[in-house]
């Protein structure tokens, strides 16, 4: 059966490092995950997932400070401030829409991102990326990149983990802005992709990343702060 679209693919979180923040996810959250690979292409980064049931949370460290500076992607992992009591920041998020990434990229004047990750097996995963340098903007709120997997049948969150927990996907990202934050927002996101559709919400106060609420089966909601 086809998924409804738009939806909330994954969320970025960076890390100094991975083992104290899956520790921490599994402590205070219970949430479980696996081991993700390292990204291909000099990015100097790696990750740990967390499948979520619908959608799934990236946890992303360096691993080659040198080949981290020769990207954004790797700069902004590298530039993430944690603090003993919470040794992990949240990011960004990641949207797959019915426009396909390809398109997105022209609709946007912005590079397609061909992607590729060694899995820990040796198996590789394959996907295209949207807006990868353009997301993370200063005195805005973080907008999402966006993704289209080459084969959906190997999405992160497809893989099975035993969680403490129990959840079922995203219940709501929270972000912080103006007006001019919702509308550039609405326009990035693309016509036709109401805001209602995914699942956003806004409340006053600078413009940032402020929460993301996870869904338990149980009807319960973990909160990410």
């Amino acid at each position: 059966m086809a998924e409804t679209l738009p939806r909330i693919d994954h969320l970025i979180i960076g890390a100094k490092d991975l083992v104290a923040a899956k520790e921490y996810f599994l402590k205070e959250y219970g949430l479980q995950g696996y081991d993700g690979g390292k990204h291909q292409g000099g990015w100097g980064t790696e990750n740990y997932l967390i499948p979520l049931g619908q959608g799934y949370i990236e946890i992303a460290a360096v691993f080659d400070p040198e080949a981290a500076q020769t990207c954004d992607w790797g700069k902004l992992i590298a530039s993430t401030e944690v603090t003993p009591e919470k040794p992990w920041k949240m990011l960004t998020f990641c949207c797959q829409t019915k426009e396909d990434a390809a398109d997105i990229s022209k609709r946007l004047n912005h590079m397609l991102g061909h992607m590729k990750r060694v899995l820990p097996g040796g198996d590789y995963l394959t996907w295209r990326v949207a807006t990868m340098s353009r997301f993370h903007e200063s005195d805005r709120a973080p907008k999402p990149f966006f993704i289209t997997w080459d084969d959906p049948s190997k999405r992160p969150d497809k893989r099975v983990v035993e969680h403490v927990a129990d959840p079922v996907g995203f219940e709501y990202i929270e972000l912080s802005g103006g007006e001019s934050d919702k509308a550039a927002m609405k326009e990035w996101i693309g016509e036709g992709v109401e805001g209602r559709r995914l699942p956003l919400r806004w409340v006053e106060g600078p413009p940032a990343l402020k929460a993301v609420g996870i869904k338990t089966a149980d009807g319960k909601t973990i909160v990410l702060e």
